[in-house]
């Protein structure tokens, strides 16, 4: 084996046992020419010759068998190298010695055993092992042609035979190596040849082995993507699409620990977790690895967690990670993060695959988003035509029952005026200015909101003193229905700043939903009290309560439990939406509690200390459109 062209383990011990098998012939061949040296006509060979063939072809078996063992042992291409050098030492001190060994007769042709070392030569190191042969063959013989010329170099009797004078030839020795060069060369060449092509047969196969390896690779990555894709699409909501890509995306590609992530504000939120027990905790931006790459926008390996500093640890076992952000632009989506429990498990073919992968979930999740902002948009589209309806259909309502009253009893008045006592006309102008009046309180109540929803709100604070404010607003109900109202004001309540105006609009309108849904000897509280720097005021009836599922909605404009046209209680639907507004002008909250059938209390906080003077009512956010 050349150095630098040495074949891998098996193939070296490949090598070795097949070179053993051949001594093995060697030994058996040997033993029997040995045994048949002096069968035929003299010269023959001496006991001593004999014996010391016998011994060599001994030795020969010998380390024949620990060749074989020595092999059978070796794990490494190092060891089986140095094992074949001591074997083709051991084959050409067994060759050159049998030539030399034969000598005795100057005619013999023993020697031609030396063209078995450039064949071993070549297989073993080709062409240059089988030089190395030719040049210890030369050495070999042009000593050996000495030694025959010397212990021949007269006519006379030798071993029982008349020899002739031998006479040293160079052309004998040219001969011999000659035809060992020949052998060699050629062996040589074809070993090198079928080396070469071994070799790029070697290639090929790994070429078509990373060919292979490529196209599995791409298969699996195709069917993660397809998979990605389609159960993204699958999924009604984005978390669910998420889940389910998480949940075929781990197994199908061989992650051990998968896991994807979304931007919410300056943290990255857990969506979906695969191999791993769920982490329910937030990743704030910059900090450990999937925050650091949602920070920097570059995807990252850490092939040791331990020595990543500030590392998030949500499986101890966990000792290596890789993460790639989600973006679209500029824009960052999320992050996408792989673990290992092996230290070192991914390169960089692998971060690319990922990146990929990043941007395929960012589509899925994009694409997912933008379908259930359009089921938003739809819903509300839907909403609002829904609120539209309504909107019609009360302001028809309320306004034709009042016109047609106050139209009814006009026409009355102007036919019957003269037979109409004077009782009778001024019960008839007292329905006729309740009626105006409820068409009033609408008009007005329309054109509020129109105002709140312009943003044109202005409030005026003024110092007031509570309980006399509250007095106040319990007069304004009207003498039939005072004496339902009681008044509850916590003790030495200090004054307040407030927009009285828009405050006793608010506890009208309560109050007046309140005696509107209590039976007529049900009593309606109002409490103030003053906590810290807020005023809180609550307005609590023992009515029929609200029923569960209308409590999410009755704050929206419009809306009133039951049909729109069958309904019992008067009213556009406007004047909790109203208040809610109005509270929230004045930096204030308002909550509701209500039991079916035992009554609602309505409470209502706002800031007790304002500065006086008029002033414009911070910006509200759009007001959602009636849920159903």
């Amino acid at each position: 084996m050349v150095p630098g062209q040495a074949g891998d383990v098996v193939q070296a011990r490949r090598l070795e046992r097949g070179l053993v098998r051949v001594r093995w012939f060697a030994v058996v061949l040997g033993v029997y020419l040995v045994s048949q040296s002096n069968a035929g006509s003299p010269p023959f060979a001496s006991t001593l010759v004999q014996n010391l063939a016998f011994v060599l072809i001994g030795a020969l078996a010998v380390g024949n068998a620990l060749v074989w063992l020595a092999s059978e042992r070796l794990r490494t291409e190092r060891g089986l190298a140095r094992l074949g050098v001591a074997a083709f030492i051991l084959d050409a001190i067994v060759v050159f010695t049998l030539a030399w060994l034969y000598s005795y007769d100057p005619k013999g042709f023993v020697w031609v055993v030396i063209y078995i070392l450039p064949l071993e030569g070549a297989l073993r190191y080709r062409l240059q092992g089988a030089l190395v042969s030719v040049v210890l063959t030369l050495a070999s013989e042009f000593a050996r042609e000495a030694y025959v010329a010397g212990r021949f170099s007269h006519t006379g009797i030798y071993a029982g035979v008349h020899q002739e004078k031998y006479y040293f030839l160079v052309a004998n020795v040219v001969f011999r190596v000659g035809i060992e060069a020949i052998i060699a060369l050629v062996a040589g060449f074809m070993a090198r040849s079928l080396a070469r092509e071994a070799e790029r047969a070697a290639e090929q196969a790994m070429r078509f082995e990373e060919a292979a390896r490529r196209e599995a690779s791409a298969r699996r990555e195709l069917a993660a993507f397809n998979t990605a894709i389609l159960a993204g699409v699958a999924a009604e909501d984005l978390d669910s699409s998420i889940r389910l890509m998480v949940g075929a995306i781990g197994p199908d590609l061989g992650y051990e620990a998968f896991t994807i992530l979304l931007r919410d504000g300056d943290d990255l939120v857990v969506k979906g977790m695969f191999g791993m027990p769920e982490y329910e905790g937030r990743v704030p931006i910059g900090r450990g690895v999937t925050g650091m790459v949602a920070r920097s926008m570059k995807p990252v390996i850490v092939p040791d967690v331990t020595k990543f500093d500030g590392y998030i640890m949500a499986d101890p076992s966990m000792r290596s990670e890789m993460a790639a952000p989600m973006r679209i632009g500029d824009e960052l989506v999320g992050v996408v993060d792989v673990e290992s429990r092996e230290p070192g498990a991914f390169a960089e073919g692998a971060l690319t695959l990922l990146m990929r992968l990043a941007d395929q979930i960012t589509l899925v999740a994009h694409s997912n988003r933008l379908l259930s902002q359009q089921r938003e948009t739809m819903r509300r589209l839907q909403e609002l035509d829904q609120m539209k309806s309504d909107f019609v259909a009360i302001t028809s309502h309320e306004l034709r029952t009042p016109i047609t009253a106050i139209r009814g009893f006009v026409k009355t008045l102007l036919r019957n005026q003269d037979r109409l006592t004077t009782d009778q006309i001024a019960n008839f102008m007292t329905i006729i200015d309740r009626q105006s009046s409820r068409l009033a309180r609408l008009v007005e109540d329309l054109l509020f909101v129109s105002r709140i929803e312009a943003g044109t709100i202005r409030l005026s604070m003024e110092r007031v003193d509570v309980e006399a404010f509250l007095h106040e607003t319990v007069e304004s109900v009207g003498p039939d229905r005072r004496p339902r109202v009681t008044l509850r004001v916590q003790p030495g309540t200090p004054p307040v700043v407030i927009d009285p105006q828009r405050v006793d609009q608010i506890l009208r309108n309560l109050v007046e939903n309140a005696l509107k849904f209590s039976p007529p000897e049900a009593p309606v509280i109002i409490a103030a009290t003053v906590r810290g720097n807020i005023l809180e005021l609550a307005v609590i009836d023992h009515g029929v309560g609200i029923a569960p599922e209308d409590l999410p909605n009755i704050f929206d404009r419009f809306h009133q439990a039951g049909p729109v046209l069958t309904r019992e209680a008067e009213g556009a639907g406007l004047g909790l939406y109203i208040t809610k507004r109005l509270v929230e002008a004045m930096g204030g909250t308002i909550t509701v509690e209500s039991r079916p059938g035992e009554g609602s209390t309505f409470r209502v906080r706002v800031p007790k200390d304002g500065v006086p003077g008029e002033v414009e009512a911070p910006a509200l956010s759009p007001e959602p459109a009636t849920r159903g």
